[in-house]
């Protein structure tokens, strides 16, 4: 029989669009609630639109390979010119609105992108951005004229795509230091899709609430492009809001509702999540941090699943799956490696780390990405012979499941002794009177690095350091307990809701050193 070559089988089933209307036309694919209205769109209508979208980017003057890049709150424009990028082989780069103009500027200037989309809200910011920025990109286009297309043709000419062809562009953290670029290959969405509706059991009748924004791997590869190729329902917010959401998993029987701790968290303390079942929900998994005990048990005690998730947007981003069987027996762990992600722990003298102990997770498979936009050297320093070093450390048990230890960069050296800020967060979120903890390290001239910790009180309560100190020694060895606290009315966290721990050290670090 004769060999069909990779490059013609590939438009096939990267054109998620054009599958998708055909094996399901008439199902609802998406609701958008985005511009203040419930707005639904079914399979063949994202299928029409995308290729009108593609004509329009065409009739602009790209080609293929050409990036295009959004600032723009989540809404169905912003999945329209993710389908009909992929239709042209170009290449999709969402810019963080929740940057400063100069921040932008310089991812402007990093990537050269041919066309700049955003939403109307955010034109002032890109002003700014466009100003400060030394490259000025050839069109930049409101993406609410998406709306607007009406010029439908029957078929678009996908290129000849290769599964290592880049599809997005996606920008990782940008905590430590310059902003990087990752680049996602179709590769690397595809497996991904596939070991998370092969792990989760997703069906073509779930239907997910998206609270990841855009410019995050969380709001592609975590659910959006899963449930796309399932073919099931997403349901689009212009961003999080904690009441918001429960309205909308009631009112559109969401099954599974995927977020940060940080959300979840907001969204227990809403008057109305006493009062809300969740009846139609098969389990709430956490992403973007580690979820502490306590916020799992109250969706525990609503008879719901609540599963830890781990990932980046290097590698996955949905890499390990928990047994619901194992779930409260083992509820701090993010469970086995999922079907196309190969992983091991390696510790600081290079060998492969046995259970029990504490090294960096590697992970390799064709769920990788492939390096950094314009970076050589982190891209170097990072994919090693196919393995991704992920910078976190991990281990694992006699039964095969895995533990997030800590960010290697935040692991605390004091005295010779390794401290784990996540093992300190945990026991003094064991104390009824604290809300919310972070732990970090801080300069100290006789141990190298101090304990420090930041707490916010629960409302109407109060603590002293003595207090807590006394609290958490039958707990932790002493060198473990913070030196250093400070009581806070808020904690910073990043642009996805994580606890910004590279601004709190270096905030309070310049406190000590400074005294």
């Amino acid at each position: 029989m004769e060999k069909i070559s990779t490059e013609e089988q590939l438009p096939f089933f990267l054109d998620l669009a054009k599958a998708r209307a055909r094996l399901t036309p008439d199902r609802t694919a998406i609701i958008d609630y985005s511009w203040g209205n419930r707005r639904e769109y079914t399979y063949l209508q994202l299928e029409r639109t995308s290729n009108d979208v593609a004509k329009t980017l065409s009739e602009l003057g790209t080609k293929r390979g050409d990036i295009v890049s959004v600032l723009s709150y989540n809404n169905v424009e912003f999945v329209y010119l993710y389908l009909s990028t992929a239709k042209l082989g170009h290449v999709l780069a969402p810019l963080n609105w929740r940057l400063s103009p100069t921040e932008i500027a310089f991812m402007i200037d990093d990537l050269r992108p041919k066309i700049i989309y955003y939403h109307e809200e955010l034109k002032n910011i890109l002003d700014k951005s466009l100003k400060i920025s030394k490259y000025e990109p050839k069109i930049v286009e409101d993406i609410k004229s998406l709306q607007k297309t009406r010029h439908y043709t029957e078929n678009i000419q996908n290129p000849k795509l290769s599964l290592e062809d880049i599809q997005m562009l996606l920008y990782t953290g940008g905590t430590t230091g310059r902003p990087k670029a990752a680049k996602i290959s179709y590769r690397q969405a595809l497996y991904n899709a596939i070991n998370t509706v092969i792990s989760w059991g997703l069906t073509p009748d779930d239907v997910s609430p998206l609270f990841f924004p855009f410019f995050h791997t969380g709001g592609w590869h975590v659910i959006t492009v899963p449930l796309l190729l399932i073919g099931g329902r997403l349901i689009i917010t212009k961003r999080f809001e904690p009441n918001e959401a429960i309205d909308i998993i009631e009112r559109e029987k969401c099954t599974v509702v995927i977020a940060v701790p940080t959300m979840f968290y907001t969204m227990t303390k809403s008057k109305k999540f006493e009062n809300t079942r969740f009846e139609s929900v098969r389990f709430f998994k956490s992403g973007g941090g580690m979820s502490p005990l306590n916020l799992m048990k109250i969706f525990w005690d609503k008879g719901k699943r609540y599963f830890q998730g781990y990932g980046l947007t290097e590698a996955g981003p949905n890499l390990f799956y928990t047994p619901p069987e194992d779930m409260k027996s083992k509820p701090l762990s993010i469970g086995k490696p999922s079907m196309f992600a190969e992983v091991k722990i390696v510790k600081e003298n290079g060998k492969e780390a046995v259970p029990g102990e504490v090294g960096e997770l590697w992970v390799r498979g064709p769920i990788v990405f492939s390096g950094y936009w314009n970076r050589p050297e982190e891209t170097k320093d990072t994919l090693v012979n196919g393995w991704v070093r992920t910078g976190d450390l991990f281990t694992r048990d006699s039964d095969g499941h895995y533990y997030f230890t800590e960010r290697k960069k935040f692991m605390i050296k004091t005295g010779g002794e390794n401290v784990y800020p996540t093992e300190v967060e945990e026991a003094i979120r064991a104390h009824p009177d604290i809300d919310e903890v972070a732990v970090f390290g801080v300069p100290d001239p006789k141990w190298g690095e101090a304990v420090a910790a930041v707490i916010k009180p629960k409302p109407r309560r109060a603590i002293t350091f003595k207090e807590l100190k006394d609290f958490l020694k039958p707990k932790l060895a002493r060198y473990k307990i913070p030196k250093y606290l400070w009581i806070v009315d808020e904690i910073p966290k990043t642009s996805v809701g994580k606890i910004d721990y590279v601004e709190l050290k270096r905030k309070y670090s310049k406190l000590v050193t400074q005294g």
